[in-house]
């Protein structure tokens, strides 16, 4: 780590000694060594702690238990009050892949609009050797929407399709994920959606491609066997890259990750399995509980929590539907709502292990959409196991994430209540042992913007106006002043210290809760600092943190 140039004085004289982590432009770092102490730690696979520490050394965690003693070199951070668990899994993330230069039809051919003249023929659906490791770039702010949900982890491919290329699976840490990569492949994903304006564009089609796809790739795989025995005289078979991607799925070495949400789709997709071995992962079944006979022979699932969603009308259309009968089409669509948020719930009292996930849905709706799952009737235990050691288990990384234990990436949740608990609230996440304070959401579990904020609850605090803040720093006090505006959760402004002046950004209040990030030039450095505090009338106190320097207290007084 390198130093950066001394300062004499100023609200920053601690954190200019080094060179802090910028959230949004992070360069690649050690993780060091951290001792998490006297936390809630909620292991999954091996019971709870009620009291126990978790060591982690350079992105691994070394050990964890009640009597476990922080290392001598490590930075102790003491969580009494929270409660640490493993980051959530995202199995349907298609986050950072390239834009299809062709439109894409659905079932049936669906979707409209031929192929554009010249157009290169690249992501339509038919590439089973594409390779999503090679293309993966994430945008800073989709990371980040996934691990302030408490998501550390996302499985990568494209979600439309009949072949869709060799996923990957990556860490949501800001510097370079692709470069991170956990895994790849994963998986061969495929699909029942045909290409809209050539072949396959039915439904028939798309299966009739798809066997005659996996039937040339077994005969190729023998063809190259032959090949490779050294038989004098038997010609090299060419050179096919699609081909060659999907040997190891016809030999059972890869797993198919098959997208099928309804009834039909997931038996087709069993049926398919069957014709060929395939490794089969159902991905979708939003109609599992409908083939409950074929879900238990064909596990594991991948369970979209993407439920159907209300249509909304207003006018004319409102007032006939206030005149419907109670077993009309809209009462059956909200009862068809009730049992496909307890599709869950089924699978769990039917035995079937499965991992839940997003589908299209944002994290903040994904995160809501799982307690509605559990108001259906899922264990909140097995919904935790859903997102984190099952979902790990069908990514084939069982032994590296999914749980705390130790030898285990260091893939954490802190947060100041149990993972999914109704009122919880995500503090600090670790990925790959790094860690990254989590800026609050005003949107509520349901979905729906909180009132007051969203926040610990109360009315919104109301924070514009001039303030003078006093950070409690290594040299002793130090003063720096601040203005803000707000306009309703939203806050902006400036922050002025010896450094200059600096735009406040990502400014939120969540009820008496406020967070912003601040950026300042020390040293030659773009350096990045996150505050966070509780506002009592005009008085702050709160912590900022600038990366690996850790965190140091403040408080603010607003003028009058």
């Amino acid at each position: 780590m390198r130093p950066a140039a001394p300062l004499a004085s100023g609200f920053l004289l601690g954190i200019a000694l080094v060179l802090p982590r910028d959230a949004h432009s992070q360069a690649a770092a050690p993780a060091g060594t951290w001792a998490l102490t006297n936390a809630r730690i909620e292991t999954v696979t091996k019971g709870k702690i009620e009291k126990g520490t978790i060591v982690i050394r350079n992105g691994i965690i070394e050990a964890v238990g009640p009597n476990v003693t922080p290392p001598g070199d490590a930075r102790v951070v003491d969580l009494a009050g929270r409660t640490v668990y493993p980051g959530f899994i995202d199995l349907t993330s298609s986050m950072g892949i390239p834009t299809p230069t062709q439109p894409q039809g659905g079932p049936g051919g669906g979707g409209g609009g031929g192929q554009n003249a010249g157009a290169p023929a690249r992501y339509v659906g038919l590439e089973p050797g594409r390779v999503i490791a090679n293309e993966v770039a994430p945008s800073a702010a989709d990371i980040r929407a996934s691990r302030d949900a408490g998501i550390t982890t996302a499985l990568i491919a494209p979600s439309r399709g009949v072949f869709r290329g060799l996923s990957a699976l990556i860490p949501m840490r800001d510097d370079s994920s692709a470069q991170y990569v956990v895994k790849a492949p994963v998986g061969m994903h495929m699909g029942f959606q045909g290409v809209a304006g050539r072949y396959p564009a039915t439904l028939l089609g798309v299966i009739a491609y798809e066997r005659q796809e996996l039937y040339d790739a077994q005969r190729h795989g023998l063809l190259m066997d032959r090949y490779k025995a050294g038989d004098r005289g038997v010609p090299r078979p060419a050179y096919d890259a699609n081909l060659d991607a999907l040997v190891p799925v016809v030999r059972g070495q890869l797993p198919a990750f098959f997208g099928a949400s309804n009834e039909n789709e997931i038996r087709r997709a069993v049926d398919i399995a069957k014709e060929f071995d395939l490794k089969l992962t159902i991905v979708g079944a939003t109609e599992a509980f409908r083939a409950l006979d074929a879900v238990k022979a064909a596990r594991p699932l991948v369970v979209s929590v993407e439920f159907p969603q209300p249509v909304e009308v207003t006018g004319w259309a409102y007032r006939a539907a206030q005149r419907r009968e109670l077993n009309d089409s809209a009462t059956r669509d909200a009862a068809v709502r009730k049992i496909v948020e307890a599709n869950a719930a089924t699978l769990n009292r039917a035995g079937v292990k499965f991992a839940l996930a997003p589908g299209a849905l944002k994290p903040n709706d994904f995160i809501a959409n799982v307690h509605k799952a559990i108001a259906a009737g899922l264990p909140r235990e097995a919904a935790v196991e859903a997102l984190t050691i099952r979902a790990a288990e069908i990514a084939g990384v069982g032994d590296q994430l999914g749980s705390i234990e130790p030898g285990k990436i260091a893939d954490l949740v802190v947060a100041d209540g149990p993972p999914l608990g109704d009122s919880t609230r995500i503090r600090t996440v670790f990925v790959d042992g790094i860690d990254y304070d989590v800026i609050p959401s005003a949107v509520s579990r349901n979905g729906q913007r909180a009132a007051g904020g969203g926040g610990r609850g109360g009315e919104m605090a109301q924070v514009a106006g001039t303030w003078v803040m006093t950070v409690n720093g290594p040299q002793g006090a130090m003063t720096s002043t601040m203005t803000l505006t707000q306009t309703s959760d939203a806050i902006d402004g400036n922050m002025i210290s010896e450094f200059g002046t600096a735009a406040i950004s990502e400014g939120r209040v969540n009820g008496r809760t406020v967070t912003w990030s601040a950026s300042f030039q020390m040293g030659g450095e773009r350096t990045t600092v996150n505050f966070e505090a509780d506002v009592d009338g005009s008085r702050m106190t709160g912590r900022l943190r600038a990366g690996e320097m850790g965190a140091m207290t403040f408080t603010a007084e607003k003028k009058p």
